[in-house]
């Protein structure tokens, strides 16, 4: 019985790495490329303007025109943080990987305890005397 919760908390770690580190790939692929992205080609779609009263769309569009230095600015800075997802990464496994651990030595160690004081006692022997 303890293999087999060794087993699921080992597949559980398996799968937690798998998750991170996936993670870890996609959020620093995003923010290394976030600073190709072309912000000034960012507009309220065409569908919008037409069911928008014009002075809504007007005032949107201003902002998003307003806007766009700052989110280039944002932008370009982003593939600086890529090199610290990496580092949050690890923390994050270091962390769910001690809790997983923490789990699986308590649920072994509770296994452990209900087995010794859950176990039948042997049955009495019996002896038959024939005469």
């Amino acid at each position: 019985m303890a293999l087999l919760l060794w087993i699921v908390v080992g597949v559980l770690l398996a799968v937690w790495s798998a998750v991170v580190w996936l993670g870890q790939v996609l959020l620093s692929a995003l923010l290394g490329g976030a600073g190709h992205l072309p912000v000034k080609d960012l507009a309220l779609p065409e569908a919008w303007t037409r069911w928008l009263p014009q002075d809504l769309s007007e005032s949107i569009t201003q902002g998003i025109e307003a806007a766009q230095p700052f989110m280039q600015a944002v932008l370009d800075g982003m593939p600086a943080l890529a090199g610290g997802v990496t580092v949050i990464a690890w923390v994050t496994w270091a962390v769910g990987a001690a809790l997983l651990l923490l789990a699986g030595g308590a649920s072994h160690a509770g296994l452990r305890y209900w087995q010794r004081h859950h176990q039948q006692p042997p049955a009495p022997r019996v002896t038959f005397i024939t005469p």
